[in-house]
């Protein structure tokens, strides 16, 4: 299944960006708490003040890009100005997520025509 950006929603797309080659394997999805201080008195006991929040994000890799697909990548980007903007963001199995773009664009030139670079998407929590 492929993958999709699309903006605002891919039901009333204005702007997509539906990647010509898909991002290369392992597909790392992370769940944290980030919002989490902790600290350890002289005894060893532990203490956590917990704000609840749970994060999960997408980290998506892509290998040798068409100089168009970065393209279309870049033209993807400024329309929803990295994290200011949500957008849906469709995975492998077709499942659609409300996220920011959160990493810079950088995806670099690695072999003549081709770019390579990652993408780090945080999912809007409810």
């Amino acid at each position: 299944m492929a993958i999709g950006f699309y903006f605002p929603s891919k039901a009333g797309a204005t702007t997509s960006w539906v990647p010509l080659k898909q991002p290369v394997f392992p597909a790392v999805e992370p769940v944290d708490y980030p919002e989490q201080l902790t600290g350890e008195t002289a005894g060893g006991t532990l203490y956590v003040q917990d704000k609840g929040l749970r994060r999960e994000t997408f980290q998506l890799q892509f290998v040798r890009l068409t100089a168009t697909d970065r393209g279309n990548a870049l033209t993807f980007f400024n329309v929803i100005k990295k994290s200011f903007n949500v957008f849906e963001y469709e995975d492998r199995n077709a499942v659609l997520h409300t996220v920011r773009w959160m990493n810079n664009f950088d995806f670099q030139f690695v072999i003549e025509g081709r770019y390579s670079g990652g993408i780090i998407l945080r999912k809007e929590t409810a």
